[in-house]
């Protein structure tokens, strides 16, 4: 078969030829775009060969496969493709961005009496999942503000066994230093963990800068269409990436054939998504700071954000993501249902990410689970929308906030 230099490959390039990632071959023919292995179960030569297979690999190298909760082709080819694009020395693919999340921890080795110190800024449900699974196992968990620029000084303070980030929080897209951050978790010898979803490996390579792993929900922008669901850990030590695969193999939590295969689809043209959803935000942005029905914009791109130097400095230049928050000036529930049910264009829904753009009211999303002093606290008002900005026309966009914006 012929080998192709893919390390060498940019990645653009990489995305759109990961096919040739697959080390699965026909002789009569291959084809370019990778099959769906729909099978539960693989045969093998005989019982030597079937128990070598358990292994996960054959003597050759090859990658070997048993039974499906232990992994199949396309899911094994969405692995190589991540683990090139994001810079990892291996990758695990996963049902879910919060099985992913939930391996990640565990690969670190959590036991009774030892701390995650996580940003307190972090998505909703990543904090009801450290609350409600690890404080009961006798984990303490300390929810500080990592966004801040005292996050080095909370870290040496805390003397944490791991620390969990996002690269730009949700839904206030604030900025993590990802150099401090990394530096002073390396210097407590404390386990790095990075929600990277809102950036991709398009915008920002966490790996580069020091840390231990990079999580994402395949469900936003890889995938990009809404019609899969999947998770993925990249990790850059050959121990914590063995550890995901015995979780992921043990949680019965691996992706089937057809989520991993409509994930590595949507990687082909994630960098062209990237690139529109990031040139439409920056002018939404600048389109709802003038609106007069509009308190605030919360946007890395918009001088006016606190850390727009910080986000600058990290990100792909001029390019700063496809998520934005606003602020209603009238500042209560009643009129966030308003304006979503007068959207025409924009979809009124929970996720982001995907090709169109998407609305959704934190409160009753991804901060439900919350009390409202808590989102009172994190900044997140009664007036706050979460806007996904899509790859339509952005003229298009701007007339359906506009029209629904104004009563």
């Amino acid at each position: 078969m012929k080998q192709f230099d893919y390390p060498s490959w940019a990645l653009d390039t990489l995305l759109v030829h990961s096919s040739k990632l697959s080390r699965t071959s026909n002789n009569s023919g291959r084809p370019t775009v990778q099959p769906i292995y729909t099978s539960t179960t693989y045969l093998h030569a005989n019982a030597d060969a079937l128990d070598q297979a358990f292994s996960g690999n054959l003597p050759s190298g090859e990658p070997a496969y048993v039974y499906g909760r232990q992994g199949n082709p396309n899911a094994q080819t969405l692995e190589e493709i991540l683990a090139q694009a994001e810079g990892g020395v291996g990758a695990v693919v996963f049902s879910s961005g919060m099985a992913a999340i939930y391996a990640a921890l565990l690969a670190t080795g959590l036991t009774p009496g030892m701390k995650i110190l996580a940003a307190q800024d972090l998505y909703g449900t990543t904090i009801t999942l450290l609350r409600s699974i690890f404080i009961p196992t006798g984990v303490e968990v300390v929810l500080r503000d990592l966004c801040g620029p005292d996050a080095a000084g909370i870290i040496r303070t805390e003397q944490p066994d791991v620390i969990f980030v996002e690269t730009i929080s949700n839904p206030l897209v604030k900025v993590i230093d990802l150099d401090a951050i990394s530096s002073a978790a390396q210097e407590v010898g404390a386990v790095s963990i990075v929600d990277s979803t809102f950036t991709t490996p398009y915008l920002l390579r966490p790996i580069g800068y020091g840390f231990d792993l990079v999580v994402h929900s395949g469900t936003k922008y890889f995938g990009g269409h809404g019609d899969t669901t999947a998770g993925a850990v990249i990790s850059a030590r050959n121990t914590l990436a063995d550890q995901l695969r015995a979780y992921a193999t043990m949680l019965g939590a691996m992706p089937g054939p057809f989520d991993s295969y409509l994930i590595a689809r949507g990687l082909k043209t994630l960098t062209l998504r990237m690139e529109r959803h990031c040139t439409n935000a920056l002018q939404v942005a600048h389109f709802l700071q003038k609106h007069e029905a509009v308190e605030r914009v919360h946007y890395p791109g918009l001088v006016s954000h606190p850390q727009h130097e910080l986000a600058r400095r990290l990100l792909r230049q001029g390019h700063y993501g496809g998520l934005l928050a606003f602020e209603l000036k009238e500042q209560t529930r009643e009129a966030a249902y308003r304006f979503m049910d007068k959207l025409q264009l924009c979809l009124p829904a929970t996720t982001l990410g995907d090709a169109y753009s998407e609305v959704s009211y934190p409160p009753v999303s991804s901060h439900r689970n919350l009390t409202a002093n808590e989102r009172q606290q994190l900044g997140i008002t009664d007036g706050c929308i979460r806007f996904s900005v899509g790859i339509e026309d952005v003229e298009d966009i701007m007339r359906d906030l506009d029209q629904a914006l104004t009563n």
